[in-house]
């Protein structure tokens, strides 16, 4: 049996109990058994949760490759976040369900500071997971749908947006497509459910021309011309390259590199100061 084997048997092993109780724990709640102990087995169940993240995070610790074990880790904090908080009456639910998909995000949030280059991609689902708990905490303020749509579609085109910005703009450039067409939406049911009686919120799609337009002329105008600069060597660096070349040619022929026969004149001394 190899390492790897028992590993995963153990694994399995650990996973099973862990389930078989779980499901023991949830029957006997729902039969009314843990009624009257209700808030302790809440606090005991968080911190059980919280165990089985820390097992998670360590597990990341130990070899840092395994980097998804983060994303059942902060999902366990923050389902042990949300059993803490259903034991505050006074504490709307739905802010309490809208931390387990801030904890997710958390999660892909981690994974992309990580490694940005390599992992652009959890911006996708972290933003995602943060506008749809957000939504949900805000539908706690206001029941309204069309603000709640407009908060949850402009919130997910601006993950686009934003992954945009954070990476290398010209190979995302297609993130600013669904970007542009969920804040569109957002806006659409902005000015359906709330620009009824105003008219400049109903007349907001007279700026899509104008936009259209100002792509449309940034499109067809002619390019400016730009001029190749060259950096021309003077006259006496020129002479001397030149020089140095007819040189280094002459000896790579074997020319003669003294002076020519006659450019050299020798002076004799006068016989009659000689004697």
């Amino acid at each position: 049996m190899t390492a790897k084997s028992s590993d995963n048997r153990v694994n399995n092993l650990i996973w099973g109990v862990l389930l078989a109780l779980a499901g023991v724990g949830l029957l006997l709640f729902n039969f009314d058994v843990f009624v009257h102990f209700e808030p302790y087995v809440q606090y005991g169940a968080a911190a059980l949760l919280g165990l089985l993240a820390l097992l998670f995070v360590g597990g990341y610790l130990s070899a840092r490759d395994n980097w998804w074990r983060l994303i059942p880790g902060w999902t366990l904090i923050a389902l042990a976040a949300m059993v803490y908080l259903s034991t505050l009456p006074a504490l709307d639910q739905r802010i309490t369900a809208g931390v387990l998909f801030v904890g997710q995000a958390i999660a892909f949030a981690h994974i992309y500071l990580l490694d940005r280059a390599e992992r652009w991609w959890a911006i996708i689902p972290g933003g995602f997971m943060l506008m749809l708990g957000g939504t949900i905490a805000l539908s706690s303020l206001t029941e309204d749908p069309s603000v709640l749509g407009t908060v949850l579609f402009i919130g997910l085109g601006a993950v686009f947006f934003l992954l945009y910005l954070l990476g290398q703009r010209w190979q995302l450039w297609w993130a600013l497509v669904p970007g542009s067409v969920l804040v569109l939406l957002g806006l659409f049911l902005f000015s359906v459910g709330l620009g009824q009686q105003n008219l400049p919120l109903r007349l907001w799609p007279a700026l899509l021309p104008l936009l259209g337009a100002w792509l449309i002329w940034r499109s067809t105008r002619p390019l400016p011309s730009r001029k190749l600069n060259v950096d021309a060597a003077s006259t006496q660096s020129r002479a001397r390259s030149q020089s140095s070349e007819s040189v280094a040619r002459a000896r790579r022929l074997g020319e003669y590199g003294g002076p020519a026969p006659g450019a050299a004149v020798e002076v004799l001394p006068d016989p009659e100061e000689t004697q």
